[in-house]
């Protein structure tokens, strides 16, 4: 796996053995923060989109720009009517709703139970009835395998303390019983710590994001742990754009770790802060909080074989990136 200073100066589209031929593929959560990459990826690769969303006010936070070269359904996932209106037809459902955070399912774990499992296993369900051939799914590699240390592939055994990991695990698992029992494929990706611009600065969800917020906030970011927390950070843009793989192949499916396999500690995160935000800021140390695991790094060969040259977006690069697109935000 590879990581390079010199990543604005690569060929980032890796064409080999992509397909040719267009699908129909319904995106829940489509103008979301991840889903709208992978909307742009579809239109690109010239895929017949539909985008399921809220939109409040009949407008896109992320995908104005392709308004009217894809189909849009504006309402709620878990409105069983409208997510059939949605997924008729449709060869593929990328599933990328999701009710909670790491942070948020560990505070309150029967919200999880009550609206999160409940929602994805209804729409596997509607896919199932409705005969869609194929369902991708954006599972967590960063609690799945929960406090383990090194570099994990997929042979590892999962062992979630929190309760969004257990519940995407468990979503995985009534996906797998779906495949066998209805005959769907499916892909599930357990996808590492994303950040990128786009990722919403208020809500608590990604420490690059949450510390970007409150450097334009003039307040000071909270650090939680040591040299010692170390995380695998994909920039979304790259996720979004491996995970065009579930399209190559309507017949296979599988588990796939989605992460660079380099590990960042929060520390060396903040280093990256301090070189590339263009302004002075204050930091207040923590402990690390019960909520995160120690070490979460990921092996993605089983899916960057399918990518040979990939490169992922450095960290340093990225994050510059999404100070730029903060300030532009901001600018508004």
């Amino acid at each position: 796996m590879l990581d390079s200073e010199t990543s604005l100066n690569r060929d980032r589209t890796c064409h080999s053995n992509e397909t040719e031929v267009p699908r129909r593929v319904a995106v829940l959560g489509g103008d979301g923060f991840l889903g709208s990459y992978f909307v742009e990826q579809l239109v690109a690769l010239g895929h017949e989109v539909t985008v399921l969303d809220r939109f409040r006010g009949g407008k896109a936070k992320n995908l104005a720009a392709l308004r009217g070269r894809c189909r849009w359904l504006s309402g709620d996932a878990g409105d069983e009517r409208l997510a059939a209106q949605a997924l008729e037809g449709q060869d593929i459902a990328a599933v990328f709703i999701s009710a909670s955070t790491p942070l948020t399912a560990w505070r309150a774990p029967l919200g999880v139970i009550e609206d999160e499992l409940p929602l994805t296993v209804r729409l596997f369900d509607l896919c199932a009835r409705l005969g869609v051939r194929k369902v991708i799914f954006a599972s967590s590699g960063g609690t799945i395998y929960g406090p383990q240390p090194g570099r994990l592939d997929e042979n590892a055994l999962p062992r979630p303390n929190n309760p969004h990991g257990i519940a995407k695990l468990t979503e995985e698992h009534f996906l797998r019983y779906y495949a066998a029992a209805a005959g769907l494929a499916a892909d599930s990706y357990r996808i590492g710590n994303l950040y990128g611009p786009r990722q919403r600065l208020e809500r608590g969800q990604g420490v690059i994001a949450a510390w970007i917020g409150r450097i334009q906030a003039g307040l000071p970011v909270d650090v939680y742990g040591d040299e010692h927390c170390v995380r695998d950070y994909i920039y979304a843009e790259d996720a979004a754009r491996l995970m065009t793989h579930s399209l190559r192949d309507m017949q296979s499916d599988g588990i796939y770790n989605l992460g660079t396999g380099r590990g960042t500690s929060i520390l060396e995160l903040l280093e990256i802060f301090r070189s590339v935000s263009g302004r002075p800021f204050a930091q207040r140390l923590h402990p690390r909080r019960p909520s995160d695991n120690i070490s979460s790094v990921l092996d993605s060969s089983r899916l960057l074989r399918h990518y040979p040259g990939f490169v992922f977006r450095s960290l340093r690069d990225g994050v510059a990136r999404c100070f730029a697109w903060a300030e532009q935000e901001r600018a508004r």
